[in-house]
């Protein structure tokens, strides 16, 4: 269990580290945009339950689709050097696959494939031939051409190799102190940047006068969650709780909306949209790890609000509380 938890815990920090790599160039495409007030330069779609995807299958963004495929190789990888290069691979096998369907071998990428399983997961020549080949084999399993949504649409429909038992989650486990716990100088600091990020926002500045500022309370919001929900008496949950709220601060900080919103104006539609969609598109996770993200974001809220940030955390915690058993309902039509 241990073991498992730990490879949860670098792909939310590898996805973190890629979403900041991308974040500049992806952002100025929908945020801004130098004065152009025309909207977001991303059609709206339906969320991700409701795109289509045959019975037995499920929709999956391109970049899950790929890492999805790549499990075999994941599971090998013992540290967090060797999962970037497993996930290199996949990418690899991936082209590689698709042109054994097509009946044109690109014998190329074979050779590099071939160099890097045998670096990266020390496999020798026959172990390496069999591997590409049950690769292959897994793509064509996992994405059957004639399923596939028409291009240019930006996501696949995968099968569902396993059937997840999704379950609400345990609130009985959460053994909170009602103690209210004050606002120390490093709180107050964050809280004050928190503030001054959300009048960036109100005033709409573009994201580059405010992308620096962004990343340094997304990772100092975590801390401070963390710290606050050990002294809150929640050990055991802090680790898993504490690194939630990263990609909501992406979601409403990060990305156009109709309406211009900073944490404490989050309305319905938006937390419909998150659940439903974003969170599940954007972040890898384990299917029943998901359940986390509604307990998680109410502790943040209750967290923001004996820090400062808010007058009353109830009118957002009780929107959660109404969108969370939907949610469920959304995850197990994903997943199982």
């Amino acid at each position: 269990m241990t073991g498992k938890k730990d490879k949860t815990r670098i792909f939310k920090r590898r996805q973190k580290t890629k979403q900041q790599k991308v974040k500049k160039r992806k952002l100025r495409l929908i945020k801004g945009g130098g004065g152009d007030t025309s909207g977001p330069a991303v059609a709206e779609r339906p969320g991700m339950p409701h795109l289509g995807a045959p019975e037995g299958f499920r929709s999956i963004s391109f970049s899950q689709a790929i890492m999805e495929y790549g499990a075999p190789l994941m599971e090998q990888a013992k540290n967090e050097k060797a999962m970037n290069a497993a996930l290199q691979l996949s990418g690899l096998l991936w082209n590689y696959a698709q042109s054994v369907r097509d009946g044109k071998v690109d014998l190329k990428i074979e050779k590099e494939i071939v160099k890097g399983v045998k670096s990266a997961l020390g496999m020798n020549t026959e172990e390496t031939q069999a591997l590409i080949k049950k690769m292959a084999a897994r793509h064509q399993y996992l994405f059957p051409e004639d399923i596939q949504p028409k291009p240019p649409l930006p996501f696949m429909f995968i099968r569902k190799e396993v059937r997840h038992l999704i379950r609400p989650f345990d609130y009985s486990k959460l053994n909170i102190s009602d103690q209210f716990i004050s606002p120390d100088t490093e709180d107050q600091n964050a809280i004050d940047k928190l503030m001054q990020l959300d009048s960036l926002v109100m005033e709409q500045a573009d994201y580059e006068k405010f992308e620096s500022l962004l990343v340094e309370i997304k990772d100092s919001c975590e801390e401070r969650f963390r710290q606050w929900l050990v002294a809150k008496g929640l050990d055991e949950q802090a680790e898993d709780f504490a690194g939630c709220p990263f990609i909501f601060f992406d979601f409403v900080y990060g990305y156009m909306h109709d309406d211009v919103i900073v944490l404490k104006t989050v309305t319905d539609r938006y937390w419909i949209e998150f659940f439903e969609d974003f969170l599940i598109r954007k972040m890898m996770a384990a299917p029943p790890e998901y359940i986390l993200w509604p307990p998680a974001l109410k502790l943040f809220y209750r967290f923001l609000h004996e820090k400062g940030y808010l007058n009353n955390p109830d009118k957002i915690i009780e929107q959660i509380d109404k969108i969370e058993p939907y949610f469920i309902e959304v995850l197990k039509h994903q997943f199982s």
